[in-house]
């Protein structure tokens, strides 16, 4: 079983730590078993597990002393975390929710998907011929608009 509270608590020491191996600052933090309570009384083999979960999905990595020294310190003090994990844990994504942006582009193409759910809707024939007409006079960035709000619309309704 993984333990996320564990994971999270092990991200955190990891970031307040970087970018040093956790052993260089290890003995200077004050009130450690009060500020990582559940890495202070988790087992050595939890903390391997949970450590070579995070290594393996690139949020820490190991020294390669790591596994030569037993118990909490010897699994803790020979981690560091990633600009990954550090992004990771951080409440607005990091750098990564920056750098990593995706920009959609969006074709003329697309009328037609519009026109399918006008099709599919509700409304009489008459409504959907001019709901489709409407459309085909449509600029690009008006029809930008009308996807934005409705995704948006259709998000919104999720979430309920």
């Amino acid at each position: 079983m993984f333990i996320r509270e564990l994971q999270k608590e092990i991200l955190k020491l990891t970031s307040d730590t970087y970018p040093a191996f956790c052993r260089w600052k290890f003995d200077s933090i004050p009130d450690f078993d009060k500020r990582y309570p559940l890495i202070y009384s988790s087992s050595p083999e939890q903390l391997w597990k949970e450590v070579n979960y995070l290594q393996e999905q690139g949020l820490l990595v190991l020294d390669s002393e790591c596994s030569i020294h037993p118990g909490i310190e010897g699994i803790i003090g020979f981690i560091k975390a990633t600009a990954k994990g550090i992004d990771f844990i951080q409440q607005d994504g990091g750098l990564s929710a920056i750098l990593n942006v995706q920009t959609i582009k969006f074709h003329r193409d697309a009328v037609v998907v519009l026109e399918d759910l006008i099709a599919l809707s509700g409304m009489n024939d008459v409504d959907k011929g001019k709901a489709k007409a409407k459309l085909s006079e449509l600029t690009t960035e008006s029809l930008k608009t009308i996807v934005q709000t409705v995704t948006t619309a259709g998000l919104a309704a999720l979430m309920k």
